[in-house]
Order: C-alpha cells, then sequence, then structure tokens
C-alpha cells in the first residue's frame, strides 16, 4: 500500500478531492478532507505515482516499492493554464469539429478498435499549427476522459504533449493515464472484454517484451531479426542476423522484477498467430541500456520508436499496466 498526504505548497493546507493514481494502471485513490490517500494493492516495483487537481500543477514521482507500506506525502504548486505561443489554426467551429476528428484519428490509432472508443468530454482540447515545423498540435485544458466500449474501460487522460509533424507523418505524444474498469452489464459482456483485451494483449509490444524476458519468443509466436536499418531507408542488405533469445542482451538488476535491455539498433519482429494474419513491426532502440519491468514495459517510453502494426496500436488499444493475460 502507498499512502500519505497531499498539501498546497503555497498555504500548506490539506488539499481534497486530488486524484491520486499510479500511472498507466486501474490502481488510484481521491484525498480526503484531510488530504490523506491510501492506494492498495500496489505491487513490488518502480511506480509513477501522480497527483491532479485542477487549478495546480501535475505532481509526478518515481516510486520504489520494496515492502508491503510506503509512505509519500506531496506538495502541489498552484498553476494557470499556459498555451504554447503557436498561431491559433481555426477558430470556427466547423474547423474545430475538423480538427477534432484529425486529432481523433491519430489519438485512436487502429481504426477498426476505435470504433468503439469515445471522448466524453472534447471541448477541453484546441488544436494550434506550429508554422516553423509544420506541426500540428493538441492541448487539453482538463484531462480527457475517454470511454473504451470494446476493451471495457474508462481512461483518463492528462495530456502533457501532443505533437504530429505533418511532413515527416511523425508522432510524438506524452500523456499520463488512469484507467478505471467498466461494471459489466452482464456475463456474456464480461466475457467478451476479457476475450478483447487477450486478443490486444497477444502481438502487443508489451506481449513481445514479456516473451522476450522470459526466454519464450518462439512458443509465444515471435519471428525476430537485427537489421542494419530499416527496410525502407534504401540499404539492401535488410537482415543482419536472426534472434532466437535474448540471454545476452538482458542483464539482472538488484530488484527481482526489473531486468535492463542491452541492445541498441533495430529489430524486426513478426507475429504469428494461431489464426489471423502476421502482424509484423520494426523496433528501434536508442538507448544502449534499457530498464524494463518483467511484467513487459519500458520505464522510459522515449527508449524506442515503434513502426508497422505496433505503430497503429495507440490508445484505442491501450491496456493498463496491471492487467494480467
Amino acid at each position: 500500500m502507498i499512502s500519505g498526504q497531499i498539501i498546497d505548497a503555497v498555504s500548506n493546507r490539506p488539499l481534497q478531492s486530488v486524484n491520486v493514481f499510479l500511472a498507466n494502471t486501474t490502481l488510484g485513490s481521491i484525498t480526503d478532507a484531510d488530504g490523506r490517500y491510501a492506494i492498495r494493492g500496489v505491487p513490488v516495483g518502480t511506480h509513477e505515482l501522480v497527483a491532479s487537481l485542477l487549478g495546480y500543477e501535475v505532481q509526478k514521482t518515481s516510486v520504489r516499492i520494496t515492502t508491503a507500506d510506503a509512505s509519500v506525502n506531496l506538495r502541489l504548486q498552484p498553476t494557470t493554464l499556459k498555451m504554447p505561443q503557436v498561431d491559433v489554426l481555426a477558430t470556427p467551429d466547423h474547423e474545430w469539429q475538423k480538427n477534432l476528428q484529425k486529432f481523433e484519428s491519430l489519438f485512436w490509432g487502429n481504426q477498426y478498435a476505435a470504433k468503439e472508443c469515445k471522448i466524453l468530454n472534447p471541448e477541453v482540447l484546441d488544436f494550434k499549427i506550429e508554422k516553423e515545423s509544420d506541426c500540428f498540435i493538441a492541448v487539453a485544458s482538463r484531462p480527457l476522459r475517454l470511454e473504451n466500449l470494446r476493451l471495457g474501460y474508462r481512461i483518463e487522460f492528462i495530456v502533457q504533449e501532443f505533437r504530429y509533424y505533418l511532413d515527416e507523418q511523425e508522432i510524438k505524444f506524452a500523456f499520463i493515464p488512469r484507467f478505471e474498469e467498466m461494471p459489466p452489464a452482464n456475463p456474456a459482456e464480461a466475457q467478451k472484454w476479457k476475450a478483447h483485451r487477450r486478443e490486444t494483449y497477444l502481438g502487443s509490444f508489451r506481449h513481445f517484451l514479456a516473451a522476450m524476458i522470459s526466454g519464450r519468443l518462439t512458443p509465444e509466436g515471435y519471428e525476430v531479426a537485427v537489421l542494419q536499418n530499416l527496410p525502407w531507408e534504401g540499404n539492401e542488405k535488410r537482415f543482419n542476423r536472426k534472434v532466437t533469445g535474448f540471454d545476452e542482451m538482458l542483464s539482472p538488476t538488484a530488484f527481482p522484477t526489473e531486468i535492463e535491455f542491452n541492445f541498441k539498433g533495430t529489430l524486426q519482429i513478426i507475429y504469428k498467430p494461431d489464426h489471423g494474419d502476421y502482424q509484423t513491426s520494426w523496433l528501434v532502440v536508442k538507448r544502449d541500456h534499457v530498464l524494463l519491468n518483467k511484467a513487459g514495459y519500458a520505464y522510459d517510453g522515449y527508449a524506442f520508436f515503434l513502426y508497422g502494426h505496433w505503430f497503429i496500436q495507440r490508445v484505442a488499444e491501450a491496456l493498463p499496466r496491471d492487467y494480467v493475460p
């Protein structure tokens, strides 16, 4: 359990109704009248603890849990919303609606899965253009509230950054999500969500990392090759060597739930499910050493560039880190 108190950094008064949660999970709490919170069921490992309240700066801190209980107190700084210094792209309602559609197509990713997803408060969004870099920018005055009827989650997204470079067709984004499981209407819906979550997990980047760490790439349906570069970059010699295991690239750490990935370069990953089409993705690792959680995720999201199938797996197919297949 993680517990503590949240106070105003200026007045030193306790803050009520602060949303305190572990990023990318379903684990969270709301502070009471004394500013106190308690998050139960926290697994051993490293987590990003987030505190969010309208009118205050979002507070994030890395917490490493080694025992059953930990205490973390936070001080929130009052703030006013500051918009980026960019030109307004469009003010008329019909233009805003066009840009909302553009944002959603980029935000959700896989359009098949996105059909059952909805932004509940789109009015908090505004859209800008940065002329110097030809960049489409989305900003949110409040956290986005989302509903994913295909996977059975409500999600609150703190939008830190969303930039789409039109020339390069490259997306750069940073979100802090909190997941909440929706109550199913009946047992049939519960089973549908369970099946869709597993279907989404299999072949995902997280599934690949978990299979790599556990030494089960081949049994889990993966074929991996090290490339000299990405296929569309013009080098005819695409394959350097095929990989069946990553033992030489993985190093233990002092923490039993974590492992270090020691590789920098480009990988081609083909997922071959028992049923359905093959899925091809490319992974560019930008760091020499990347700390991974053995559940199948990296603490540094900027360490990887994803292409192919994984590139279109965005918010519509997002699962919380505490999801267990």
